[in-house]
Order: structure tokens, then C-alpha cells, then sequence
């Protein structure tokens, strides 16, 4: 099992707290009805006590544990029950501290984080929407040529930089991955054209 920080399962996370329910929220673009009945409303975007965010934006989710968890929103929706429940389901971003005994050997940047790939429940979870605690601001530095390049400031400004995967898996750190092992396609882990 991997030393992680966040929820690890497929399942839900728990209904949200009164604290939570009392944050502004407003439903943004919806993409469309799914879900075994077509009565599960999906969305691309939301606003959460005055900040909007889109898929594949990167946030801070509180799990519980002292220090957040950092993750892409990778798919949002409502249940169609009566609570009316708000679930994003997020594929995580792996700190150092939480793969070190995979790291043997491997230099990483003070503020490097690995983005989770392959087959295993460590590489994504879903949780209540209201568990978002903010964006994070995390770039990617590939020099793979789809990737926008960014000023030197703009690096050096972010929270976090990224160019490297970990397959939960295979236990391993990859340089390179493909659509199928990243899962959500590459190109939505990219930087974003400005």
C-alpha cells in the first residue's frame, strides 16, 4: 500500500457538513444526463464561494488530514436523489514524501509533484464537491512539444511544477505516458494556452 494523503477508494466521500452547505455555489456548463437511470446531471464547470472552476483544474481537496491533498477535477456531477448530492471525482497528484521508497536514486525538484497513472485505487477518488479547500497552482514543465511553454517567472511563481508520472500499479516513476495510462489524455495535463 503507498503512504497517501488522500482518500484512496472509488467510493464516496461523506454527505457534506453544515459548515460546508452554507459556501455559495452556483452550477456552471452542463455536459450532459448519464448514469444507470440518465438522471445524473454532469457539468464542466462550477463556481464555490466566489471561485470558478473547470475540469482538469487542479485543486486542494480536504480529506481529513492535516496537510491538503492536490488533485485534477476530472469529471463533476449531481446525484439525482433527494439530497441532491455535488461529487467530483479527482486523479491525484503524489508528493515526494508519499512515494519515497520509489524515488531511490531519482533527483526531483524542491516543489516537484508526481501526477498518479495505471491501474490501481490510488490514482483517482471520488469526493463531495464541497471537500474543494482552493486551487492550487501547479505547472507542467514537460518539453514535450504539445506542451505550451511558460515564462521562467511564471515556473518559478507556481506552487507546484510536474513532468513526471507514477504508475500506482507498477510502482514506478515514468518520463512519458500515452493517453491510455494517463487516462484523462494527456493534452488535459499540459499547461493551458493563455
Amino acid at each position: 500500500m503507498l503512504a497517501t494523503t488522500m482518500t484512496n477508494t472509488e467510493e464516496s466521500a461523506p454527505a457534506p457538513s453544515e459548515e460546508s452547505e452554507t459556501l455559495k455555489f452556483k452550477w456552471g456548463k452542463m455536459r450532459g444526463k448519464g448514469g444507470k437511470k440518465k438522471d445524473t446531471q454532469f457539468y464542466e464547470s462550477f463556481t464555490l464561494d466566489g471561485v470558478d472552476y473547470e475540469l482538469f483544474d487542479t485543486v486542494y481537496v480536504q480529506n481529513g488530514f492535516a496537510e491538503p491533498s492536490i488533485g485534477k477535477i476530472i469529471k463533476i456531477w449531481e446525484t439525482p436523489t433527494v439530497e441532491k448530492l455535488r461529487k467530483i471525482k479527482v486523479q491525484w497528484f503524489f508528493r515526494p514524501c508519499q512515494i519515497s521508497r520509489f524515488l531511490n536514486g531519482v533527483k526531483i525538484y524542491y516543489n516537484e509533484l508526481f501526477f498518479a497513472c495505471g491501474d490501481g485505487p490510488e490514482v483517482a477518488s471520488i469526493n463531495s464537491l464541497e471537500s474543494i479547500a482552493g486551487k492550487c497552482n501547479v505547472v507542467c514543465i514537460s518539453k514535450d512539444a504539445r506542451n505550451p511553454r511558460l515564462s521562467d517567472e511564471t515556473v518559478w511563481r507556481a506552487e507546484f511544477v510536474f513532468h513526471r508520472y507514477f504508475d500506482v500499479g507498477k510502482h514506478k516513476i515514468l518520463e512519458e505516458v500515452d493517453d491510455k495510462i494517463v487516462g484523462i489524455g494527456v493534452k488535459n495535463l499540459f499547461n493551458k494556452m493563455a
